[in-house]
């Protein structure tokens, strides 16, 4: 399924980092996050949240835009626009 592919390509190996950016089709944020990242040359996977439950329990988001930063066994969220920002710029 479409959600299995998705869930296979999260997949971090060890000492990589992987950065998914969670949105839905309605979030204005949303849009507003894809502009931060992109400005930033932040290279990012797109994940919608309504056709991924199983990636949003996996990483419990409860809101979009959610920016998830995998790195080995750690893990970072950044909840909404501002938060993202704040991502973007500790990352120039």
């Amino acid at each position: 399924t479409e959600e299995q592919k998705a869930a296979e390509e999260v997949a971090v190996p060890a000492g990589e980092m992987k950065t998914l950016l969670f949105t839905t089709k309605t979030c204005p944020n949303c849009k507003i996050a894809k502009q931060m990242l992109a400005e930033a040359e932040e290279e990012y996977q797109l994940i919608d949240a309504e056709k991924n439950p199983e990636l949003v329990s996996r990483y419990g988001i409860m809101q979009a835009p959610t920016l998830v930063v995998i790195e080995g066994d750690e893990t970072k969220k950044y909840v909404n626009a501002s938060n993202i920002q704040k991502y973007v710029e500790e990352n120039e």
